[in-house]
């Protein structure tokens, strides 16, 4: 897989995230239009050093429909 740099992170995606840190499972959020991400809390406060985008998966979904299944994966 080709994870994007973290500091490439785009607003209004629906992402994976990766962790080198074997602990850390991978998780999936939701990056707001303000950067704001919505990531559970078993990752909160680690740094995450990629990513992958899933927001194409779902491009004809509306924004609540992303963030409900965000929550649910």
């Amino acid at each position: 897989m080709n994870w994007y740099p973290i500091e490439a992170l785009e607003p209004g995606k629906l992402v994976v995230l990766h962790f080198r840190d074997e602990t850390a499972p991978q998780c999936v959020g939701y990056v707001e239009q303000d950067g704001v991400c919505g990531w559970p809390e078993k990752v909160t406060g680690r740094r995450p050093d990629g990513w992958l985008d899933l927001s194409s998966m779902f491009a004809g979904m509306t924004t609540e429909i992303r963030r409900a299944a965000s929550a649910t994966i």
